[in-house]
């Protein structure tokens, strides 16, 4: 089953933080400069952690991952041009 995850983090230098962000592009969309939506499942989050996890420098950069239960998502709203995940068909890859 996949879930929603919203990933946001602050990372010090510009080649860890391209590195993260081609990560994070790879599982899912950007909805703001360090702000991604992803909807994986549990184990593929789990590969995605593993992922980021490699490329920070754990003493100066903070990722945050937190997941949207179902209440959450349907009460989620997205104004103006935002585009939600099941607007554009979101299964890995197809974006």
């Amino acid at each position: 089953m996949a879930v929603i995850y919203l990933v946001a983090y602050d990372i010090t230098s510009d080649r860890r933080r391209n590195r993260v962000a081609k990560i994070l592009q790879s599982w899912g969309y950007r909805i703001q400069e360090s702000v991604f939506q992803l909807r994986v499942s549990v184990a593929d989050i789990g590969v995605v952690r593993r992922q980021v996890t490699d490329a920070i420098d754990d003493r100066e950069d903070v990722v945050h991952i937190y997941p949207l239960c179902a209440h959450c998502e349907e009460r989620a709203e997205v104004h103006g041009v935002g585009v939600a995940l099941d607007d554009v068909g979101f299964c890995r890859g197809l974006w």
